[in-house]
């Protein structure tokens, strides 16, 4: 009777050990998934924030684009506005310089005729 009691117990240790090292290694497991779920949590929270910073990156790099051609068409338009008046400039002095000479040729036509 001493025999089968001492090969029970034996028994029931060896389970409880096994259990004891079942719920161990169920333990290392779920912690090793939480740390997996957690590192990919990670991984996608740093893929959001990289994607977003490359979208701002693109917006900034396109309202630059867009402020540098509106910059070089108001310079454009600049140059063709002092093009333009260069030009009424050059009109209105070639107009005076045609009227003095008129004058002068008229005065000249007068002194020969007195």
């Amino acid at each position: 009777r001493l025999a089968e009691e001492a090969r029970l117990a034996e028994e029931a240790r060896v389970a409880e050990e096994k259990r004891l090292e079942e719920e161990e290694r169920l333990a290392e497991e779920a912690r090793l998934a939480e740390e997996a779920r957690v590192a990919e949590e990670k991984r996608l929270e740093e893929e959001k924030r990289l994607a977003v910073e490359a979208r701002l990156a693109e917006e900034a790099r396109v309202a630059e684009e867009k402020r540098l051609e509106e910059e070089a068409r108001l310079a454009e338009e600049a140059r063709l506005a002092v093009e333009a008046r260069l030009a009424e400039e050059a009109r209105v002095t070639g107009e005076k310089r045609l009227a003095e000479e008129a004058l002068l040729a008229e005065q000249k036509r007068l002194e020969e005729e007195a």
